[in-house]
């Protein structure tokens, strides 16, 4: 059903001549908990990741992260939609791995918790799954 309502949404947002959000959908998409942004992101990303023809979806979650965004603290270190890359070093053991083109994927903030922790999903070409890693494990890109 959730993959449903993101194709809709999206389709939405595809023909109007804005290419915006409605007012609506902005106030309905706001204030997201980290459990919504990881479902939703991660649902959306799973479309782009495993289907071709998506741009319409990907045009919606880089709208979504925009009003998470907008709603954050401007002078935030960290923000919703910033893309960084992860410092393994200072990753968790079972966040490391040995894998070193990992090193090189841009990952997109999805949610700064009040943790000290932020959710980043990798670019949709390479994954679509959502992690939650330390903030100071992460630097911009």
């Amino acid at each position: 059903m959730l993959d449903r309502l993101i194709e809709a949404l999206a389709a939405q947002v595809e023909i109007a001549e804005t290419r915006t959000l409605a007012p609506g959908a902005v106030a309905a998409l706001a204030g997201l908990t980290r459990t919504e942004a990881r479902l939703l992101f991660g649902a959306a990303g799973h479309r782009v990741h495993y289907n071709a023809g998506t741009e319409p979806i990907a045009a919606l979650i880089r709208l979504i992260s925009d009003v998470q965004r907008a709603e954050a603290d401007a002078d935030a270190a960290i923000r919703p939609g910033d893309e960084v890359r992860l410092v393994r070093e200072l990753l968790p053991d079972q966040g490391r791995n040995d894998v070193p083109w990992w090193d090189e994927v841009t990952y997109v903030v999805r949610y700064v918790g009040d943790d000290e922790t932020v959710d980043v999903q990798p670019e949709l070409t390479m994954e679509y799954i959502i992690e939650t890693v330390p903030a100071a494990a992460v630097s911009p890109r």
